[in-house]
């Protein structure tokens, strides 16, 4: 793996380790936004090793599907419940919404399996 992607990468593990951290002081929204931002930065390796980086959030979940997923190197049942929490993320950190314990536990599986999946694709 290459410099960038392991910065990527330690980024990532990092997030999870704060998410966690957080969810376990009670901040849902905090460790789902965090959780959010470790699948993200995932994202971010698997498309350096490729040499790509998109300029937006919803640019990145595109290249991801476009050349990984589509590639089968990474099961797009892992990539969609991040992608699709873009959405959650933006609520939470703009629009001040809440939510509940098992919703930030769900974000942070679903992180944590796709930082591990891109691990083990490029690591």
């Amino acid at each position: 793996m290459s410099p960038r992607s392991d910065e990527l990468l330690a980024s990532a593990h990092e997030r999870l380790a704060s998410a966690r951290d957080q969810l376990a002081a009670g901040h849902n929204e905090t460790a789902a936004s965090t959780a959010y931002y470790a699948g993200l930065y995932a994202a971010r390796a698997a498309l350096s090793e490729l040499d790509l980086n998109a300029r937006s959030h919803r640019g990145l979940w595109h290249l991801l599907r476009e050349h990984v997923v589509a590639a089968g190197r990474i099961d797009p049942a892992l990539v969609e419940p991040l992608q699709e929490a873009q959405a959650l993320r933006e609520a939470v950190d703009y629009d001040a919404l809440r939510i509940d314990e098992a919703q930030a536990r769900e974000l942070l599986a679903d992180a944590e399996r796709l930082v591990a999946a891109v691990e083990e694709e490029f690591g």
